[in-house]
């Protein structure tokens, strides 16, 4: 970990200050997404429950610039010069990508072997150096301690740096600004970060809307982790959402998932595919299965279906494979 800033550990969670002046930093490329109201059928329209914060629309496709900026905003001119060394499973990869381009500091990603060529390709157009270390999840992080040692880089760690969660927390409030009747708030839960950031900011402002997290039951780290009351380890994963490839949530956002979520619910391969279905043809979105997860939990059925609901579309990076797999895993008939 750094010292000084980004890295230095924080004895608290994070604040809906620390939050806002996360915000107050961000550069004028970073958008303001829009909160889109999705109808069921033509019957619907002007009586939507379900609304989409639609960071599929953010710049790279995906809500992670948002933190990225926050880390090196935080981060002292000598550590900037020496560059950036971290581990991602794509979209937080072109998140620094771009960030460091334009903040001219140099970034290398280690990616595991079975990334989205898409999310590798995008992430070297960006200007990064993507270092592999095999499909072992947890070969990740030590493989960014070794490429930092070896080049005198500095490492970051994505699941625990607390600028991580305070940049993903603008995303709450901007959900909590631009739709205030807000009775609910559906997020994907990974290491955590994201549903750590968004419960924060979104129970500090309104402690009465229900923040719930969603997982594919095949990668439940996070459920498993909340239901021991500590970071677990699963011996298994097994989904097509792979921008949710945890094994085991960060130690400091699941003290954040503790404290702010109601709850963590779990979906199916198949849930994903037709929540992937209705987002493309009928909201007109297209977002990558881990970007889907949220809005198809409330299309399951998985989440109280009464109440007005915001689902985090957090990413629309996706290869042309993975989308005709999902339309067919989720054809009618």
């Amino acid at each position: 970990m750094l010292s000084n800033s980004p890295t230095q550990p924080l004895r608290h969670l994070i604040t809906l200050d620390e939050i806002k002046a996360a915000r107050a930093r961000l550069p004028a490329i970073v958008r303001r997404t829009p909160i889109l109201p999705f109808a069921h059928d033509a019957s619907e329209v002007g009586n939507e429950r379900l609304f989409l914060k639609a960071e599929s629309l953010q710049v790279t496709g995906a809500y992670k610039v948002r933190a990225a900026f926050t880390v090196l905003n935080a981060m002292t001119p000598a550590q900037r010069r020496r560059g950036v060394v971290l581990t991602s499973s794509g979209n937080f990869a072109q998140a620094f990508a771009l960030a460091g381009k334009i903040m001219d500091i140099p970034i290398v990603v280690v990616m595991m072997n079975r990334t989205s060529p898409y999310k590798i390709d995008a992430t070297r157009g960006y200007g990064a150096q993507v270092v592999f270390c095999g499909n072992d999840a947890l070969a990740r992080q030590p493989t960014v301690e070794r490429v930092a040692q070896e080049r005198g880089m500095t490492a970051i760690d994505t699941w625990e740096e607390p600028p991580i969660v305070a940049g993903h927390g603008t995303i709450g409030l901007e959900i909590i600004e631009d739709y205030p009747e807000v009775e609910q708030v559906l997020v994907p839960v990974s290491s955590g970060g994201v549903a750590a950031g968004v419960a924060a900011a979104v129970k500090e402002s309104c402690p009465q809307v229900k923040v719930i997290g969603v997982q594919p039951e095949r990668a439940n780290a996070a459920y498993v982790s909340l239901k021991e009351g500590k970071p677990t380890v699963i011996d298994y994963w097994d989904s097509i959402a792979d921008g949710l490839s945890a094994v085991r949530p960060g130690e400091f956002p699941f003290k954040h998932l503790q404290k702010y979520l109601d709850e963590i619910v779990l979906i199916t391969e198949e849930d994903i595919a037709r929540g992937f279905r209705a987002l493309l043809f009928r909201a007109k979105l297209l977002a990558e299965p881990a970007g889907a997860v949220a809005a198809a939990a409330f299309l399951a059925g998985k989440a109280d279906q009464r109440l007005r609901t915001v689902a985090c579309v957090t990413g629309g990076n996706l290869t042309e494979e993975t989308m005709q797999k999902m339309l067919t895993m989720s054809a009618p008939g």
